[in-house]
């Protein structure tokens, strides 16, 4: 999984929720920029904030590497 494909992947849990970047990275304890820096591809953020961002969108961290391009939130 590369960058890229990380923050499609968030971006994507993220619109599903109906949350704005500056939402969630509220929720998570980051800046709006650190959110989109991870949507983006520019950075992974630590491994901690994956976790809190995987826990704010319901999801497992696991699924943010996962290669299948098929993302589910918890629920669906």
């Amino acid at each position: 999984v590369t960058l890229i494909q990380l923050g499609h992947k968030i971006k994507n849990l993220r619109e599903k929720k109906g949350l704005s970047q500056v939402q969630l990275a509220h929720m998570v304890g980051v800046t709006n920029s650190l959110i989109c820096k991870i949507e983006t591809g520019q950075t992974s953020g630590s491994i901690h904030t994956l976790k809190k961002i995987a826990n704010k969108l319901d999801v497992s961290v696991n699924i943010f590497f996962e290669d299948d391009s098929s993302v589910k939130v918890a629920g669906e």
